[in-house]
């Protein structure tokens, strides 16, 4: 599931860019926004995803994985500064 970036949200802070380990996340130098350059070379390993501080970030369902419109989004803990694990409705169904 390949990432994008909503325009309206990112500032071009680049976090998303120095994680990126295949690096294809970029700062577009015109407009100060990030873009992925090569959304088929993406490793899908959400870095960029966990890393954007605004929530710039998203990922596109895959149409057999996630119905039209669904997307994947990082769970924020701001009180501790960290990333959320797990959910709460996944949580209830396993047990």
């Amino acid at each position: 599931m390949p990432t994008f970036v909503y325009m309206t949200r990112c500032d071009g802070c680049g976090q998303c860019v120095d994680i990126c380990p295949s690096d294809i996340m970029h700062i577009d130098p015109k407009v100060r926004r990030a873009y992925n350059i090569e959304p088929n070379m993406c490793w899908e390993c959400y870095s960029c995803v966990k890393a954007c501080p605004h929530n710039a970030i998203d990922v596109r369902g895959y149409a057999d994985f996630a119905p039209l419109g669904h997307s994947v989004r990082v769970r924020r803990d701001e009180e501790k500064g960290v990333i959320a694990g797990g959910s709460s409705s996944a949580t209830a169904r396993r047990t």
